[in-house]
């Protein structure tokens, strides 16, 4: 009894019917009152009253035949329900629009990353554009490969950050900033009038046009891919830089596009988690679906470097975020006892970080140890996994989801990564890769010593985490699930 109620609230046959009786007993009360100033005989108004008797079982039986959507009437059958596969639902020429601040190049962190893949799988199933703020190396505009691109500018001018010296004045600039380029993307997306938008949870980029485009009047649905939100950001971070105006102001802004979209969706079960205890949002509102991988271009392949010294491989910014300096002292204390490993940074090498681990470095007469590349451009990525032994991540700051740690499993290579946020998911909670406590140096020792010495243990983590891999991040088994996500989400079934 009570899933049939919930299927009549669902197709919002309470709704019709009480609006119905509203209507009819508005009609019958003006009739009541103008049929006898008109001179009308007294069967007129019995007749509009059977007329209105009549009409109200129709009209509920309309309201459960058939639910309306943002493309129209859809006709549903008896058994009909949430559980309706959306695949089967046509919803051709329907317009989908990503709007983000950070989208190419790609080879900019994780998120343009994601942007990139996300558009690539939905170019040939929907009618796909992208809305970034350009930098200095976006053009304004360009169309490739099914893909229309459109740069908006927004941006203080570098004077005002040179002048701003204060970090109260900082701070105030850069929340200004922040407003600019969400209303500059509210604009633009407001001119095309898609059908779903998609917005990452990047400073709040979707705030603007949440706040002009209220849900009960807007027809556009509005997605929130979460990434790593501030509320949750701001934990890491000291005290002074989660005070202030433009820290509240951040999440006062987060929490409206959170509460006032459509739909969220989230890499990791953790960060889902998460959301639902920092916004109190609905469990059935977000919806895990893994970042996507490039398969076919992270793949195992023949070592490019012959007669290398046992090789770790490190790939991310020279940050605090990323536990650059835990590896540094773990790895030195690692190789006085191993001689023969070397340890590879793929990032570009500057910053207090970089030049704090080169002191370290050189005062263990350890620089001949360890490479620095610089930048590497995202083609030439699988050439560096290719000629690791083993990939290590030391993330400090969340992680919902390590595109380092997804592309080395890709290759086909062991990984040794901490466990923070959603990791270990990454990792299927340990079964394809070794996990350890984030920030604890000897913990992360183990871990190196245990990979060195373990041959037939590498093989098999780097030939499990590559099928699970495929199985869980690959191009073809997330297309589908994003593609249903956003069917259900256009045709109200969310």
């Amino acid at each position: 009894m009570s899933n049939f109620l919930e299927e009549l609230k669902r197709r919002k046959v309470f709704r019709v019917s009480a609006t119905y009786g509203v209507v009819a007993w508005v009609i019958m009360q003006i009739g009541e009152v103008t049929f006898p100033a008109l001179h009308l005989p007294d069967w007129v108004l019995t007749a509009v009253v059977v007329i209105l008797l009549i009409g109200f079982p129709i009209v509920t039986i309309i309201a459960w035949i058939f639910d309306k959507t943002p493309q129209g009437f859809i006709k549903t059958d008896a058994s009909a329900t949430k559980n309706i596969d959306p695949l089967d639902i046509k919803i051709d020429n329907h317009e989908f629009t990503l709007a983000c601040r950070w989208a190419f190049p790609y080879d900019h962190g994780g998120v343009a990353m994601h942007n990139y893949y996300l558009l690539q799988v939905m170019e040939n199933e929907l009618d796909v554009s992208l809305i970034s703020s350009k930098n200095e190396e976006n053009h304004s505009s360009y169309h490739q490969k099914g893909i229309s691109y459109s740069g908006i500018s927004a941006h203080l001018p570098e004077i005002y950050w040179r002048i701003a010296k204060n970090g109260f004045i900082k701070n105030g600039l850069r929340s200004l900033q922040d407003w600019l380029i969400s209303l500059a993307l509210a604009k633009a997306i407001e001119s095309d009038s898609p059908d779903i938008i998609e917005f990452m949870d990047i400073h709040s980029d979707g705030y603007a046009y949440l706040k002009r485009n209220p849900k009960k009047y807007r027809k556009t649905k509005v997605i929130i891919r979460s990434h790593t939100p501030w509320g949750l950001l701001r934990s890491y971070y000291s005290n002074e830089e989660r005070q202030g105006f433009d820290a509240w102001w951040s999440l006062q802004r987060e929490d409206y596009c959170f509460q006032s979209c459509d739909g969220i969706t989230t890499p990791s079960q953790d960060l889902k988690n998460h959301l639902i205890a920092l916004y109190n949002l609905p469990e059935e509102k977000i919806m895990v679906i893994p970042n996507i991988v490039d398969t076919d271009h992270f793949m195992p392949s023949s070592r490019e470097i012959d007669n290398q010294p046992f090789t770790f491989l490190h790939v991310g910014r020279f940050e605090r975020a990323k536990g650059v300096v835990t590896l540094t002292k773990a790895f030195i204390e690692f190789a006085k006892v191993n001689k023969d490993c070397i340890l590879i940074n793929v990032g570009v090498p500057r910053g207090p970080v970089y030049k704090y681990c080169h002191e370290l470095l050189k005062g263990a007469n350890m620089i001949n140890k360890v490479k620095f590349t610089g930048f590497v451009p995202y083609k030439k990525l699988p050439g560096f996994y290719a000629n690791a032994d083993a990939v290590i991540v030391t993330s400090e700051i969340y992680e919902s989801f390590s595109y380092t740690v997804a592309q080395a499993m890709a290759c086909g290579k062991p990984v040794l990564s901490s466990s923070i946020g959603g990791i270990p998911e990454t990792l299927n909670n340990g079964k394809v890769g070794l996990l350890y406590e984030s920030g604890n140096n000897n913990e992360l020792i183990e871990g190196l010593t245990y990979l060195y010495n373990n041959n037939d243990l590498r093989i098999k983590l780097g030939d499990d985490a590559r099928k699970y891999a495929v199985e869980e991040f690959s191009k073809k088994k997330l297309k589908n699930i994003y593609l249903k996500y956003y069917k259900r989400i256009m045709i109200g079934l969310n």
